[in-house]
Order: C-alpha cells, then sequence, then structure tokens
C-alpha cells in the first residue's frame, strides 16, 4: 500500500478492534456492517423484550436506516424507553459503537458496497472454496493472493453484458466498466427512468420518484467542473453514481458520464501496476507479465467443466507451495536489486 492507511476498515462487531484501529490507524473509517449488528439481535434482545420482540425488531430495522444524527439520537432514546432496555448490556455495546454502524453516522464513508449482506455470502463462499480450519495463516493469505489474482484476470476478459436501455451512457459504461459494476451502474440508471427532477433558480435539482413525493435528494450540478453531488451519497459510499445523479446527467443530454466518475478500482483495465523506479522494470515487467497470461489460460481452460477446475485448483495449490517452499531455500540476497513490489491505483 506504499505506506498508506485504508480510507475504510470493515469488521466484526468488538470493541477491542474499535480501539486497535483508532490507536493504529487514526485517519481511517471504522465500519461494522449491518448485518454484522442484525444477526446478533434475536439472542440479544429476543428474551428481555419477550412477546414485544417483533414490535422491537421493526422499530430497530428502521432505527439503522435514520439518516440524521439528531433523529437518530431521539429514536434511540425512545426506542430504549418504550422497551425499558435502560440498563441492558448489549444496548450500552451498541450505543458505544453507534459511530460505525448507524447509517446517520458512516452515510458518505467508502465502503465500495462491502457492507451489503451480498457480498458477506459471496466472501464466504470465495473463501470456503480456497481454505480449510486447518489452514495455516501465511498459507491462508498465499492462497487468497494466488486466487484473486486469478479471479482478476478473469475480469479483464471481454464478458458480453446486454444493454437494457437506449441511454448512450449505458452503452459507454459498458466498454469500461467491470461486469460488477456496470451492472450496478445498469440497475441504477434503469431506476433514473423513475425519477422526475426540478430545477431550481440556483442550478441544482431536487429529484423524486414518480410514486413518493417524500424522500427527494438534493442534486447540485456544478456545470463548468462538470461535478455532481447528491445528498444520498451513493457516490461517496460506492463509487458508482446513484440514480438521483444520473437522472440529472441524463436531462442535461449528456451521452458519456465525465471520466471522473468511472473508479480505477470499477474499470476493466488492470488496477494492479509494477513500481517502475528501477531500471531493472522491463525484465521484472515483462515476467510479470507472463505469470499473468499463464493464470489468464489456466483459468480460462480450467473453467471448462467441474472436472477441470476441481483438478487445477488441487494441482496449482499443490505445485506452487511446492515452487514456494523452494524458492524460500534459496539465499534471500545475491547484490542485484529486485523490484516487483504491486501497487494499487485506486
Amino acid at each position: 500500500m506504499n505506506g498508506r492507511c485504508p480510507q475504510t476498515i470493515l469488521t466484526d462487531l468488538d470493541p477491542g478492534l474499535k480501539d486497535a484501529i483508532r490507536s493504529e490507524y487514526p485517519g481511517t473509517k471504522h465500519v461494522i456492517p449491518p448485518w454484522n449488528i442484525l444477526y446478533k439481535v434475536p439472542s440479544w434482545f429476543s428474551l428481555p423484550v419477550g412477546p414485544r420482540y417483533a414490535e422491537f425488531k421493526s422499530v430497530f430495522d428502521a432505527l439503522i436506516q435514520i439518516e440524521n444524527t439528531e433523529e437518530f439520537e431521539l429514536q434511540w432514546r425512545d426506542m430504549i424507553s418504550v422497551f425499558g432496555l435502560g440498563s441492558d448490556k448489549h444496548m450500552d455495546l451498541l450505543y458505544s459503537v453507534r459511530a460505525s454502524w448507524a447509517q446517520s453516522y458512516v452515510r458518505g464513508y467508502f465502503l465500495a458496497q462491502m457492507a451489503t449482506i451480498t457480498y458477506s455470502k459471496s466472501i464466504d463462499a470465495f473463501l470456503k472454496g480456497i481454505f480449510a480450519a486447518q489452514t495455516c495463516l501465511r498459507s491462508f493469505f498465499e492462497q487468497v493472493g494466488i486466487s484473486a489474482n486469478i479471479q482478476h484476470q478473469a475480469n479483464q476478459e471481454t464478458h458480453y453484458m446486454h444493454l437494457k436501455t437506449c441511454i448512450p451512457v449505458e452503452e459507454h459504461a459498458r466498454s469500461i466498466l467491470t461486469p460488477f459494476a456496470f451492472n450496478a451502474l445498469q440497475q441504477e440508471l434503469l431506476l433514473a427512468m423513475q425519477y422526475a427532477a426540478s430545477e431550481m433558480a440556483n442550478g441544482s435539482y431536487i429529484v423524486r420518484h414518480f410514486k413518493s413525493m417524500d424522500g427527494e435528494r438534493l442534486v447540485i450540478w456544478l456545470a463548468e467542473e462538470e461535478q455532481i453531488h447528491c445528498s444520498c451519497k451513493e457516490f461517496e459510499s460506492s463509487g458508482i453514481l446513484c440514480r438521483h445523479a444520473l437522472r440529472v446527467f441524463i436531462i442535461k443530454n449528456y451521452f458519456q458520464l465525465p471520466d471522473k466518475y468511472y473508479l480505477s478500482r470499477w474499470r476493466r483495465e488492470c488496477s494492479l501496476l509494477i513500481d517502475d523506479d528501477h531500471n531493472n522494470q522491463g525484465t521484472d515487467g515483462e515476467w510479470f507479465q507472463e505469470c499473468q497470461s499463464l493464470a489468464e489460460t489456466l483459468f480460462s481452460e480450467s473453467s471448462i467443466t467441474k472436472e477441470r477446475s476441481d483438478y487445477a485448483r488441487i494441482q496449482l495449490t499443490k505445485e506452487l507451495t511446492r515452487i514456494l517452499n523452494e524458492v524460500r531455500n534459496l539465499p534471500d540476497t545475491d547484490g542485484v536489486l529486485m523490484n516487483m513490489t504491486v501497487s494499487p491505483t485506486g
């Protein structure tokens, strides 16, 4: 990471982690995904609130989504009073870390859509496919790295993604974004058609759903800089433009989104670059590209059938582990400076 701390770190609900992150990464936003809170709620509160648990759960679910901090604090106090949870230890714990999980506090933190239950399930499936409970920590990180690189190469292949609108923005985005990011933007484009935008005197817009008069969003448009800001803060959170901002771009007759709204992490082109600070970059870079090419070919050939995939995974793990052990037994210096650092661009 070239000495950079992460913008945001997501963890389980653990007070110890909260203190450690504050100490080691003072500038990093700490987020506890809502699903990590919600799955604890039944075991923590079904007995204390008794037959009123369904009512409590409904109130708590709504509380998480409140966007205003003052409103959150007010509703929290009301909930504690109504359900008699003033001395409950779990309520005290949740309140002490509320700045890490309540929407009113974390809205606008960059999360890259990693705080959703869908993401959690996909990560669980990914990890279960590459290691077992007996895997040591070092091997775990090695296997994650190998698998992530193979999947990254697969994402660079051209996948045919169907267009669902006649909007030029969609077709242009398809040529730039990864399948995951394109699908997310495409869904927002489809929903944008259900919204009406009213221009204000200062050039900003009020955007509302055609069936609902509440939940309106303020979209600020800065024409000279081609900058757009929505009060929902979806772009700040996920790096994908929201339906409200897209509605304004459509009204403004944009056929392509400004380049700044295609984050590097969501682009098809490789987001991993080799540091080129040293003269031996040419040779090292060629070797790295050869490895990437082989990995891409292997993934393509082995993904045809489950038998191929299983065989490739077993043999690849075995051979790479063997090579890694042999490399570690070689001298760690020979007087020649090598620089194969791989770092993200965004």
